[in-house]
């Protein structure tokens, strides 16, 4: 499991002078585009969405005082600190979000990044710069798989699918319950029972309670590889799943039960996967299948898997992936906020 850095943007600033004769070099960097689904992860692993590298060529220490605000969608990071002479320092900044703001935002747009650099003259502040730039952001429904960065690198975003697994939903904790009538003696015994009688539980439940049928829902190209993913709740209600919404509905309730479940990634197809820790073997389903048969949907799903897994476990990411999703927790990538 590895620990991705985003791409990043590089805007330049050219050194200026001034009347209480200051010089500082300021170098701003952000990503463009934003993924507003990740940002709860982004806060939890402290990826800085503006990272400033900033020099004083002058033989004196000056103080700076740098504010960066996504405009309108969060609240301002501001950082205070002290540049020795002849010294360069790195500053990153997360910018708080607020939730109420960006869960209004339904397409991919732009928004402004606002970000300003001051110097201490005696008891004012004195602006050295300050500059808006317009940036992409995609909603809190769309996947972001792939970002391409301006020098060629694709960086692998693809463990980040793991922020749709939502365990503590409100919609799968009922799912369970009504999971329930169809396991052996009406109960779903966690790490305590056997684990596929409670994923065929699920299943059941699913097919019969819900009325789920599976969708064919396309990937969609630009610039980067995105892909709208439905939360389990949405997948619920509409009764309607593509193949990754199944994967993370299907995750997201096996995480539930305390399990270890994974995303299997292909390059255009997914289906969810666990660990039975009775015998540390993979298992998976194929989700697609709903209206068919368990038996036939967890055969497809153990023969997608045993076909693919040499280009599941090479060393390229883009001939098929396997996001572990109790690995991306332990890194800090978090499901998304429900409230």
């Amino acid at each position: 499991m590895k620990k991705y850095l985003i791409a990043m943007m590089l805007l330049a600033v050219t050194t200026l002078g001034c009347s209480e004769n200051v010089e500082l070099i300021v170098q701003p960097s952000y990503y463009d585009p934003y993924p507003l689904a990740f940002y709860n992860a982004f806060w939890e692993q402290k990826i800085p969405d503006i990272t400033f590298k900033i020099t004083n060529p002058m033989g004196r220490p000056i103080t700076v005082k740098i504010t960066s605000e996504y405009v309108g969608i969060s609240n301002p990071a501001v950082s205070t600190l002290v540049i020795p002479p002849k010294e360069t320092l790195i500053v990153n900044q997360t910018i708080p979000l607020i939730l109420e703001k960006i869960k209004e935002i339904r397409s991919k747009t732009k928004i402004c990044l606002h970000y300003k650099v001051e110097y201490r003259n005696g008891d004012d502040w004195k602006t050295w710069c300050e500059q808006t730039v317009m940036v992409d952001v995609y909603p809190l429904d769309v996947m972001v798989w792939v970002l391409n960065c301006k020098d060629g690198r694709r960086i692998n975003m693809q463990d980040y699918i793991a922020v749709f697994v939502t365990p503590n939903d409100r919609s799968v904790q009922e799912l369970l319950a009504k999971a329930k009538k169809y396991a052996p003696n009406r109960e779903l015994k966690g790490a305590r029972g056997k684990v596929l009688p409670q994923i065929e539980a699920i299943y059941k439940a699913l097919k019969y309670e819900y009325n789920v049928s599976y969708v064919n829902t396309p990937f969609t190209y630009g610039r980067d590889v995105v892909q709208r993913v439905r939360l389990p709740a949405e997948s619920l209600k509409l009764k309607a799943m593509n193949c990754v919404d199944g994967a993370v509905l299907f995750a997201s309730a096996i995480e539930a039960l305390g399990f270890r479940p994974f995303i299997v990634l292909l390059p255009d197809h997914a289906f969810v996967a666990w660990i039975d820790p009775n015998d540390e073997m993979m298992y998976a389903l194929e989700t697609t299948l709903i209206n068919s048969s368990f038996m036939d949907a967890l055969n497809r799903g153990l023969n997608e898997l045993n076909e693919n897994w040499k280009n599941l476990t090479d060393d390229s990411p883009w001939n098929g992936y396997l996001v572990d999703v109790k690995a991306c927790r332990d890194v800090g990538i978090v499901p998304l906020p429900l409230d």
